[in-house]
């Protein structure tokens, strides 16, 4: 339990209590139906799928907690059903923003920054390791390091981004195999890295010269990408594939290893400009 912050502990005592007040019994005696009856009432109640999932996730932890503590023989979360969980809209940038935000770009850089973000959908903390080096140019692939999975994973440019990469290299007189980092400072030390700060700061400056009204950040990408998948066709599994998400649950188990030709496949298919 140590490993909880308080503020977690406490949302976790708010659910417990609250279980303990609509199920009028001891906690070493719930079963299954009364774990299920305090969820439907929440339900009724206008709780999210969301919600009600945290709740039987917080319950889940008190009785597993419970059970490996001897007090009771087994959980009576264990075999109820997860709810569905409906996906709210993500927040998203339509293709007419997107092309807005371009008008912003004043530098080669800036374009080749926004191409790169709307292909790769690359966390900000990915970007400064990146090295020009890196960029496989003929295959548009590019092998990074992913800062929250800790792993290794593929990520995609389709012509345009590349064509406008390439310019911003060229400008800069690098070699397309130099090892200087792909992104850096316009002035000043022009071989250093652009940082995680830098980054969004950039992206906030090229969408207030687009003049688009709504916030722009980073982050925004990475969801206009999922949602592009899922728009054209693509699965939940493909988007979280391709932005370098840890497969979870039963996928993880199952499906440990990813192709990277399957990575290009989701690229080619959902993601690159036709």
């Amino acid at each position: 339990g140590s490993r909880l912050s308080p503020e977690t502990m406490r949302a976790y005592m708010i659910t417990f209590k609250e279980f303990v007040r609509y199920v009028d019994k001891p906690l070493t005696q719930m079963a299954q139906e009364d774990v299920e009856y305090y969820l439907r009432i929440k339900y009724r109640e206008g709780n999210s799928t969301v919600s009600l999932n945290n709740k039987r996730r917080k319950l889940n932890a008190l009785f597993e907690w419970m059970r490996k503590g001897g007090m009771i023989i087994r959980n009576p979360v264990e075999s109820t059903e997860k709810f569905s969980e409906i996906m709210k809209p993500i927040d998203h940038m339509g293709p007419e923003e997107v092309d807005q935000l371009k008008t912003g770009c004043k530098t080669k850089r800036d374009r080749a920054l926004i191409e790169w973000m709307r292909c790769t959908a690359t966390r900000k903390g990915e970007i400064p390791d990146v090295k020009i080096s890196q960029v496989d140019w003929q295959k548009g692939q590019v092998m990074i390091y992913g800062s929250k999975g800790r792993a290794y994973r593929i990520v995609c440019l389709d012509s345009v981004a590349l064509k406008y990469l390439r310019e911003y290299i060229n400008e800069r007189g690098v070699d397309l195999m130099s090892d200087q980092p792909l992104f850096t400072h316009c002035r000043g030390d022009m071989q250093k890295a652009l940082s995680k700060s830098g980054i969004y700061s950039e992206i906030k400056r090229i969408a207030a010269n687009s003049g688009i009204t709504r916030r722009v950040y980073p982050h925004l990408f990475r969801k206009t990408t999922a949602t592009n998948i899922l728009k054209r066709g693509g699965t939940d599994s493909d988007a979280g594939e391709y932005l370098g998400h840890k497969p979870q649950g039963v996928t993880a188990r199952h499906y440990a290893f990813r192709s990277e030709d399957h990575t290009v496949k989701i690229f080619e298919s959902f993601v690159a400009m036709i």
